[in-house]
């Protein structure tokens, strides 16, 4: 079976890497690019739809996969709607690709998530409990609207990362990659599949996207790729009281959490709109202190693999020992900003 989910996959990242050809054609031939600015890294105009690749040929291979292998019937499950799943995911690929083509203003943006949030929880896939040391803790009413502030986190986390050459991508595919193994250690089938797609599609983008790029993912790549990953971290929560799939995306997005929450307090503190585009991002400043792009990605991806793999660690030990290890990467997390921090002001 695991080897029917690589080949869907590998499927998935030769779809995505064809459409490259007329989703790069059409962008260079309407002009919708990515134009440099003061506060960007590239230094010609990329174009930005490469989110097309990734949701054309996730849902494409998704489709393909439900209606010619019957066995998968057997391993979705009953528990959230199908079409919700889909509309979902889509409503985040359409609102990323209307800001990318048109710009949609920040509080508009924020309130459609927070209504894809709503229409995740309402499908189906609601986070209505957690456990912390052994005891769970239910959230009642109030799972509709948790769940729907953990979708519009993924969303704007995904986002965020997104601001330099394979990225995002990049911690995306790891992501996927531990989501893709430990689904199959706890059996959640459907996950196994799920994962397999979208780390396909982000596989046949990343070979354009990789620096130098040829081609940017857009906010309907990051808005797609985050709600889905939202969607399959509560899949998993379905399978396995461990929350292992809750585990591993929230500790491989501490750090873009982080910063996200570093640059808010900043823009606070500034009395600036907590909006506003800026340069002051974590891949921005170890631009500043010296590192090059790809050795920025390395550190990042080698953080992240870090990350993950005690997020596994953190999973399979339950509530005995999950805070502790949560803590250290909370302490790993401000150290780093910290020795950042020292390095600028040298």
């Amino acid at each position: 079976m695991i080897w029917m989910f690589l080949f869907y996959g590998a499927i998935a990242a030769l779809t995505s890497a064809i459409l490259f050809f007329p989703v790069n054609y059409f962008a260079k031939k309407f002009n919708w690019l990515d134009i440099p600015n003061d506060r960007k890294i590239h230094k010609k105009p990329i174009p930005r739809l490469g989110g097309v690749m990734i949701f054309v040929a996730f849902i494409a291979i998704y489709y393909l996969a439900q209606n010619t292998n019957q066995m998968l019937s057997f391993i979705r499950p009953k528990t959230f709607s199908e079409i919700g799943f889909i509309f979902c995911g889509s409503a985040a690929f359409l609102l990323g690709i209307l800001d990318d083509l048109i710009g949609i203003r920040a509080l508009q943006k924020l309130t459609i998530q927070l209504a894809i949030g709503f229409g995740v929880a309402m499908s189906g896939l609601a986070i209505h409990s957690v456990n912390v040391l052994g005891y769970p803790i239910e959230f009642g009413v109030l799972s509709y609207l948790i769940t729907a502030l953990w979708v519009v986190a993924l969303l704007n986390a995904v986002n965020l990362i997104d601001g330099m050459d394979g990225l995002a991508a990049g911690i995306m595919m790891i992501a996927l990659g531990f989501t893709f193994v430990v689904s199959i250690i706890e059996g959640a089938f459907f996950v196994t599949l799920i994962s397999g797609i979208l780390f396909g599609g982000l596989l046949g983008f990343y070979i354009f996207n990789f620096p130098p790029a040829k081609i940017f993912m857009g906010d309907s790549g990051s808005y797609f790729i985050g709600c889905m990953y939202a969607m399959i971290a509560m899949m998993g929560m379905k399978k396995t009281s461990m929350a292992i799939m809750m585990a591993i995306p929230f500790v491989l997005l501490l750090l873009p959490m982080a910063d996200i929450i570093y640059i808010t307090f900043r823009r606070i503190k500034k009395k600036e709109s907590i909006f506003k585009a800026d340069k002051n991002h974590i891949h921005h400043r170890l631009l500043n202190i010296g590192l090059s792009v790809r050795q920025i990605i390395a550190l990042t991806y080698l953080v992240c693999i870090s990350f993950g793999l005690i997020g596994i660690l953190i999973a399979l030990t339950g509530g005995k020992y999950g805070l502790i290890f949560f803590f250290l990467i909370m302490c790993l997390v401000m150290a780093g900003f910290w020795v950042v921090r020292i390095l600028e002001k040298k």
